[in-house]
Formats: structure tokens, C-alpha cells, sequence
């Protein structure tokens, strides 16, 4: 493919234009991991109408895909363009939609704000590299309402809104989720990805979690 711009940059892949119309995105793992199994999911998915970029190659750790536009949930969040608590509700959404398709849909395990794109089709469902299959849907929506807490309980100024987000999200969602919660922080502790204060502080967003769907689920 010649010279390549790099136009983002994960914690595990960098994605590159690919020269032409502007259509397709590579996606190269860093680790050298291989990427079909995780085009093979998206392709399922697409085939039951999920929303998920198209596939267009997958070999080794490259991934070409359909290029994207528009902002990702997160950005639209720190722009303002898009407010904390219909954020929250729409993570929930896409969760109950993916876990309601037939034949034991994959588990995401990484849904968050910055993994849903929002596109003039609707919102897209981006990075399926952790999903799984064979799991409960309430340890996916447990891994999600971890993630937001995490932010919700860090010293980062978008705290608040995470909080509200998490808020939000446990009120949309009707899958018990608390009993997974044990699962889910330990599935977090263990990815090489978070540092030492992000895994540190999995205890104190845990109990945020409990706290707030706690209070979600008491009558008023």
C-alpha cells in the first residue's frame, strides 16, 4: 500500500488512511496479534443488521475496514455537542440491542463512549478485539458501567459527567449486572493495558457501581 498516514492511535493499534477514496482505514495491531477472528465477529454482526463498520480484509494483525465519520461518543462528550446522561442511556441501548440478537451474540467487553462512533447512519460500534463469546450479556453491561466508573471516581475534570453517565446507563439498563461486577473487576485488573493507579482504583469504582445501581433500583 505505499506510505501510510497514521490518523489514530489506540492503546493496543494505530490506524492508517489507505490511499484512494478515502473509504477504508487500516488497523494494525501492535502486538502482532491476529485480526481475523475479530473481523469474523464484526462480519457476523453486520449480517444481523449490529452496526458495525464494514470489513474489507483481514490478515495477520491488519484490518481493513470502513473508514468512519464522525465523532466518537467521547469527543462529542468533551465538545458538549452530546450531554452525559443520553450518553449513558445510549451505551445501555447498544448493549440490551447487541445481547437481544439470536444464536448467543458476543460479549464487547470494552464499551465505552470511545468506542461508539457517531455517523449520519446512527451510532457504530467500533474495536472488537476483547469480544467473547460464551459470557452472560450482564458481565458485558457490568464491564461498561466499570469503565465509566473508573473515570467517575478519577481526579480527571469530566469526573461529574461520567458519574452522571453511569448514572444513567444503570437506570436504562434492565440486565442484572451487580452479580458480575466481581468478574468484571478482575477482568479489568488483569489487562496489561490499565497502569497501577488505574488498576488501584478499581476498588473505589466498583463500590460507586454498587452504590448507584443500588439506589437506581430502590422504589421512590
Amino acid at each position: 500500500m505505499g506510505e501510510l498516514e497514521i490518523i489514530g492511535r489506540g492503546r493496543t493499534a494505530d490506524v492508517f488512511a489507505v490511499p484512494g477514496d478515502g473509504t477504508r482505514v487500516l488497523r494494525r495491531n501492535r502486538n502482532g496479534g491476529d485480526a481475523t477472528r475479530e473481523a469474523e465477529v464484526m462480519e457476523r454482526l453486520a449480517r444481523q443488521d449490529y452496526p458495525v463498520p464494514a470489513v474489507f480484509h483481514a490478515e495477520g494483525p491488519d484490518l481493513v475496514m470502513e473508514r468512519l465519520a464522525g465523532p466518537s461518543l467521547l469527543d462529542a462528550l468533551l465538545s458538549g455537542a452530546y450531554e452525559p446522561e443520553p450518553a449513558g442511556e445510549l451505551i445501555a441501548e447498544l448493549l440490551t440491542r447487541l445481547h437481544a440478537l439470536p444464536d448467543a451474540p458476543p460479549a464487547h467487553l470494552d464499551l465505552h463512549p470511545e468506542n461508539v462512533i457517531l455517523t449520519d447512519r446512527g451510532p457504530v460500534v467500533i474495536d472488537w478485539e476483547t469480544a467473547e463469546e460464551g459470557l452472560p450479556p450482564g458481565l458485558d453491561h457490568a464491564m461498561s458501567a466499570l469503565i465509566l466508573a473508573e473515570v467517575a471516581v478519577s481526579p480527571a475534570p469530566y469526573a461529574p459527567g461520567a458519574r452522571a453517565g453511569l448514572t444513567a446507563l444503570l437506570a436504562a439498563t434492565r440486565t442484572p449486572l451487580l452479580p458480575h461486577l466481581t468478574t468484571a473487576r478482575r477482568r479489568r485488573a488483569a489487562d496489561p493495558n490499565l497502569t497501577d493507579g488505574e488498576v488501584a482504583a478499581l476498588g473505589a469504582a466498583a463500590e460507586l457501581v454498587v452504590g448507584l445501581a443500588t439506589a437506581s433500583a430502590s422504589p421512590r
